[in-house]
């Protein structure tokens, strides 16, 4: 049986609600943007120029040198947003990374326009001020203009509207109703104008009722104007069989694609690329390659080193507390996994009474009676973790990362819960994605660790520089007025 939210959207689809129109209009819409980006790049340039001369300068200035600038720096940041598809109505409407791809390309076109100025020695007709000021006033117009657009690609793209993607499913299967699912949830803008049966025989997914008409009654839609796309999902399908389906779809004036399997569409985050001249869908990538890995450690090495300099003092202060209130060590050692499964220990000061690093560790819960009442104030504003910056100076730990987990605990996860050592692809953290999330302390349901691995698994696939920047902002917020704490 069809999913009821897919089957609902299919049944109130209307051929007399949809506009009869090409996709003329969404494929100019991210043209039209890119214009408008131009435009203002050169227009803030100029603007700011005459601004800085009227109210800083006593002197005439040449307004061609900075339209020319401004022509530069147009250039540089439409060709590089282009060339990396920033321009696709999908992208525009979604806005997913959009603002930190803006962000680094202005920046790197901002450092070309440096570089030529010096080689050319033509610097010293441009003011630093004026270049400041352009630099912000471009990069919030564009921003501004960015925000605009979405919001307008998105409101025109409901409910069939004039930018929606207008998508045909061929092949009442389970893999048809799964990807119909997809995409009405899509933030892209697309419109599944009904699912059509493929006419195979025995295809044996038992999702006919979800069918809205066979290929008849699919072609008639799409000589009719009604949609813009169809996407087949018949996984089933002999090479014969698939043959003469795209050969009797291929003379319907619509683009047509494949949804190959179920598998394909349980990796969303994929992306397609080239293996030896194969179109291939890449599952998973290597996090923190190239420059990657080079930015998080020089992150982890200077930022750790300069935050266990500054907070010795709080922390020779704990440990001095520690000693104070009774017998037993200082600092508590557990062993933990670490990146790629490495086995270390993690250091944290001592908050229990009992110290298990075994088999069978025992989670701490709410008014444990083993936490000690120093160590209750440690845990809730998290200052227990502080010595693990040594982790982090010895190579072991990174500042933000996935949480490490007592082997204890860390063998019964994975076991229970799918993709959970995918954690162990990159180092763990002090801090993480899940913990600024919410996701801190007791974890007692197997469903909340699964919230805590999804959060997890989304800080690997998406790491960037500014993404710890902001963990480790959130980190602050979240120490000084914590939630969760045990």
């Amino acid at each position: 049986m069809a999913e009821p939210g897919v089957k609902d959207t299919i049944d109130s689809f209307s051929t007399d609600g949809v506009r009869r129109r090409g996709p003329v209009a969404r494929a100019l819409f991210g043209d039209i943007i890119q214009f408008i980006d131009f435009i203002l790049v050169i227009i803030t340039s100029v603007v700011v120029a005459e601004i800085y001369h009227l109210f800083f300068l006593k002197t005439a200035i040449d307004l061609q040198n900075y339209t020319a600038a401004g022509i530069m720096g147009a250039t540089g940041l439409t060709a590089l947003l282009r060339r990396d598809g920033y321009y696709e109505f999908d992208k525009i409407a979604s806005a997913s990374k959009m603002f930190r791809a803006i962000i680094s390309r202005w920046a790197l076109v901002l450092l070309g326009l440096l570089a030529f100025g010096f080689a050319l020695k033509i610097s010293d007709n441009f003011s630093r001020v004026w270049l400041t000021a352009w630099s912000g006033a471009a990069l919030v117009s564009i921003i501004a203009v960015r925000l605009a657009a979405g919001q307008m690609a998105r409101r025109m793209s409901k409910d069939g509207g004039v930018f929606a993607r207008r998508v045909a499913v061929v092949g009442a299967t389970a893999l048809g109703v799964k990807f119909a699912e997809y995409a009405v949830n899509s933030p892209a803008g697309i419109y599944i104008t009904g699912i059509y049966d493929a006419g195979l025989v025995n295809n044996g997914d038992g999702h006919e009722d979800a069918a809205k008409g066979d290929l008849n009654d699919l072609a008639h839609a799409a000589r009719n104007g009604e949609i813009d796309d169809i996407v087949i999902a018949v996984p089933r399908a002999s090479g014969t069989d698939m043959s003469r389906l795209v050969r009797r779809l291929s003379i319907l004036p619509v683009s047509i694609a494949i949804c190959p399997n179920i598998h394909w569409l349980d990796h969303l985050g994929g992306a397609i690329s080239d293996v030896g001249g194969v179109r291939v869908l890449s599952l998973y990538r290597r996090p923190l390659e190239g420059w990657g890995g080079v930015l998080k450690t020089i992150e982890d090495y200077v930022l750790g080193a300069i935050a266990l300099v500054l907070l010795s003092p709080l922390m020779l202060a704990i440990a001095v507390a520690i000693k104070l209130q009774g017998k037993g060590p200082i600092l508590f050692a557990q062993k933990r996994h670490g990146f790629n499964n490495a086995v270390f220990k993690v250091y944290k000061f001592r908050t229990m009474t009992v110290a298990e690093d075994g088999d069978v560790v025992t989670q701490a819960k709410v008014g444990d009676a083993r936490i000690t009442p120093l160590g209750a104030i440690l845990r809730r504003y998290s200052l227990d973790e502080l010595p693990q910056l040594i982790n982090v100076i010895r190579g072991e730990m990174s500042l933000v990362g996935p949480r490490p987990h007592a082997m204890a605990h860390n063998h019964q996860y994975a076991q229970m819960i799918e993709n959970y050592s995918g954690r162990h692809k990159v180092k763990p953290g002090i801090t993480g994605w899940a913990q600024v999330n919410g996701f801190r302390g007791e974890t007692s349901e197997t469903e909340q660790m699964a919230d805590r691995v999804r959060y997890d698994l989304a800080y690997v696939d998406n790491w960037s520089l500014l993404f710890d920047i902001k963990i480790l902002f959130l980190t602050v917020k979240a120490v000084v007025f914590p939630q969760n704490a045990v």
